[in-house]
């Protein structure tokens, strides 16, 4: 196993713990946002942050996608659904402990 400046075992563990849960976050935030500027909230997004943003999430859900793909067999364009409803379920369990 390598030593990433002293991270072993559950220290990678804790961080990918961490990670996973800091991008699920950022993807429920994003979709908060547009979610209230469709709904005719005050919130416009222009669009390069529009485009910023729907970079960021494409990249959190493909990443969530793929770590699902660990666990279900299925093609991943069977499977986005449910990474999406992960990546909630998640950004869920964030505001719990907030």
């Amino acid at each position: 196993m390598r030593d990433w400046g002293g991270l072993l075992g559950a220290q990678h563990l804790l961080l990918a713990e961490t990670l996973g849960l800091a991008m699920a976050r950022r993807a429920a935030e994003i979709l908060d946002r547009h979610r209230a500027g469709l709904a005719g909230g005050t919130a416009k997004a222009g669009d390069e942050e529009f485009a910023a943003d729907n970079a960021i999430f494409t990249a959190v859900l493909d990443a969530a996608n793929e770590c699902l793909g660990r666990f279900d067999a299925r093609p991943a364009d069977d499977r986005w659904c449910d990474a999406l409803l992960q990546l909630i379920q998640l950004s869920q369990v964030t505001e719990d402990e907030a």
